[in-house]
């Protein structure tokens, strides 16, 4: 699992105008917050509600990220795939979700410099 999340993290860093021009609104203190949020959430569902949250008030969620997607949907296609391949286990899910958003902080810090 820790390969495949480290691949999903390349795959969001390697979008660097995305992060350049945009990164500041989400900044890598948002991302590190998600880490702590997802393993702290009772379920997976109020985790997904929480990002769509984000997505629907703006800041950069609701931003073009590739193609036609916005971030917020990208974040959440990888969210879903996590889950999925946990078989659903929401404890299990929110372990790794918050792992990818520690590796995703560590990437967006990496980029900052």
């Amino acid at each position: 699992m820790t390969e495949l999340l480290l691949n999903y993290v390349e795959q969001l860093g390697r979008n660097t105008g995305f992060w350049r021009n945009n990164g500041r609104r989400i900044g890598s203190s948002n991302i590190r917050n998600l880490a702590a949020m997802a393993t702290n959430a009772d379920c997976y569902k109020e985790f997904r509600l929480f990002i769509e949250y984000k997505k629907g008030k703006g800041n950069g969620w609701d931003e073009r990220f590739e193609g036609n997607k916005l971030f917020g949907d990208v974040i959440l296609g990888y969210m879903d795939e996590i889950y999925e391949k946990c078989k659903k286990d929401d404890k299990e899910a929110l372990k790794h979700i918050g792992k990818f958003f520690g590796y995703l902080y560590w990437k967006l810090k990496a980029l900052e410099r």
